[in-house]
């Protein structure tokens, strides 16, 4: 059994998604910057405590299968299934893994398309059998999950850059509990905007606020008062009139929230008119096949829920190596192997 104190005390540093191999490296020059050092706005602490987390909650007590498979060292290879898809997650399948004492190889960069075959060989995992597998779930999940998300932000901005629309695609705190800062995380690679990332991040006074406060002005003006000069404003509206009101308080950005399409343009051109320096915000009812409906010279921001809520995930799979797969062996043949294979999971 793998000793408690080797895995603490030789335990190999997290290092950001950017420390890759050379045919990595090569391979950075197509990934936009801004989207493959992501990676270096995750505070380490944070990327190892969630691991931890991760782990204590798929194992709280024993792990009885780990009896038959035992400590010695193996490779496993991770395969995307899903040609297209934009790999985002790398650094928490690598904390997970980094907590277990094994190292991740990366063979392509943070927001890099998979494919175009339909199995692509993703990374190589080494490490104590036992512990490797320990890890295999907790890791493949933050993979699957901030791929999706990443894929799904991906096109969307892909299809406003078709349109010529230049303002910002934004996910919403509609994240799943737990787990924000990897669902954030993958907005950024995929290439749009987080969008507050919190309560505290931005005030946005919705309709609650409203009817508790008495009035949009005066929510404003008291949140106003707290917000100072690091904080902006945001007020939900449904109205034109309402989003004039909010403006006129002193709002830094409308959000016209499930107005149709028509009724959002001309209520956005009529706040630019007002307000020059003011962001209007479209959202509600906004997802991938009505998009471009939102897309208009006066809308600066467009959020969507479905960024995080019912995306798919992409399908990954890893699979320990026989011996014969070693180095040495007949090793990128284990792709086909794995095309081949129905008991993938």
């Amino acid at each position: 059994m793998m000793q408690a104190t080797e895995a603490s005390t030789d335990r190999p540093k997290v290092e950001p998604m950017t420390d890759l191999s050379p045919e990595t490296r090569d391979q950075e020059s197509m990934v936009p910057l801004q989207h493959a050092v992501a990676a270096h706005a995750i505070p380490p602490q944070a990327l190892a405590q969630l691991a931890r987390d991760w782990l204590r909650e798929d194992t709280p007590n024993f792990d009885p299968a780990g009896v038959c498979v035992g400590s010695g060292n193996v490779e496993a290879r991770l395969f995307c299934k899903m040609a297209g898809s934009i790999l985002a997650g790398g650094p928490f399948f690598t904390a997970v893994f980094t907590e277990l004492g094994c190292t991740v190889n990366w063979l392509f960069p943070e927001a890099a398309e998979m494919g175009p075959d339909g199995i692509t060989l993703v990374a190589e995992v080494r490490g104590p059998a036992r512990c490797l597998l320990l890890g295999e779930r907790p890791a493949l999940n933050c993979l699957a999950r901030a791929s999706g998300i990443a894929t799904r932000c991906a096109r969307l901005r892909a299809m406003a850059a078709a349109a010529g629309w230049h303002g910002e695609v934004a996910g919403t705190r509609k994240t799943t509990p737990g787990f924000r800062l990897v669902e954030k995380y993958a907005m950024l690679v995929g290439g749009a905007s987080m969008h507050r990332q919190d309560l505290s991040g931005m005030a946005m006074l919705k309709d609650n606020h409203v009817w508790a406060s008495g009035s949009i002005t005066k929510a404003v003006q008291a949140t106003r008062t707290v917000c100072g000069l690091t904080s902006k404003i945001e007020v939900e509206c449904g109205s034109a009139e309402e989003a004039c009101e909010a403006a006129a308080a002193g709002a830094d950005i409308v959000m016209l929230d499930n107005l149709p399409p028509r009724e959002l343009h001309a209520a956005a051109q009529l706040l630019k008119q007002g307000f020059p320096a003011l962001l209007v915000e479209a959202s509600g009812g906004v997802g991938p096949e009505n998009l471009p409906q939102y897309f208009g010279p006066h809308v600066d921001i467009i959020s969507l829920g479905c960024i995080t809520q019912g995306c798919p995930v992409v399908d990954f799979s890893l699979k320990v190596q026989k011996p014969s797969c070693a180095p040495g062996g007949p090793a990128r043949g284990a792709v086909a192997a794995a095309a081949a294979d129905p008991g993938l999971p």
